[in-house]
């Protein structure tokens, strides 16, 4: 079954999930999925590592985000494609980057060449505007520890260094992101990455939390929703 995270309207910002936590949640076994909900700083510990596959309601997608309303109902939540290289005929290559819908189906955007600008600028005026899911990938590069550079040199393992299995995605609109401060973004991810901040700067998962949950009381203060 696929494994769907429950956020919460108003929720913008980063969530990291953190898996083979002892004191993470069990997720709950719905009919369409196992499902964990994003907690207000964004930190979502799970007890360990259940195995992804697909179901009835979600036959393309192994990992699902549900928006829950304040009545109660929930939408699918869309999910922005990385960048890659397509190749044409004349095997010139061409920057894309794509909208994934509720079903798991794939829209295509091409990139334009301009130097000065963001890699999702070229989405649609509406799509621009619409919450969704971005930057999802694994953060097992985040060592959580003083030994990442160890970890990225393959000296040592993850399971040497004790990293647990891991992954990130951010929630907001594009318009609004364009806007975010950079204390709205993991070390090492957006705004971050051009003062050369690289990701593995966390020295324990405790810092992770203590920094997310100051950034909930600052999103509060500064009404970022």
């Amino acid at each position: 079954m696929p494994l769907i995270y429950v956020i919460p309207e108003g929720y913008v910002g980063p969530v990291v999930a953190l898996f083979d936590q002892p004191d993470g949640v069990e997720p709950l076994h719905a009919k369409d999925g196992l499902e964990v909900r994003v907690p207000a700083n964004g930190i979502v510990k799970i007890k360990g590592n259940p195995k992804l596959g697909h179901s009835e309601a979600f036959p393309k997608s192994t990992v699902v985000f549900e928006l829950e309303k304040r009545d109660g109902s929930r939408e699918v939540l869309q999910e922005a494609i990385n960048p890659w290289q397509e190749y044409d005929r004349n095997d010139d290559a061409h920057w894309k980057v794509g909208i994934r819908d509720a079903q798991g189906n794939l829209r295509t955007i091409a990139v334009s060449d301009r130097k000065d600008g963001f890699v999702f600028d070229d989405f649609p005026d509406p799509d621009r505007s619409r919450v969704m899911v971005f930057w999802h990938e694994s953060c097992q590069d985040r060592v959580f520890g003083p030994e990442s550079d160890a970890y990225l040199a393959g000296e040592k393992s993850a399971e040497e260094l004790h990293v647990p299995p891991c992954g990130e995605f951010v929630v907001g609109a594009f318009d609004h992101i364009r806007q975010w401060p950079e204390w709205m973004f993991l070390r090492g991810k957006g705004k971050q990455e051009k003062s050369g901040v690289r990701n593995p700067t966390y020295s324990s998962i405790q810092e992770l939390v203590d920094e997310a949950n100051a950034r909930a009381a600052r999103k509060k203060a500064d009404a970022i929703n």
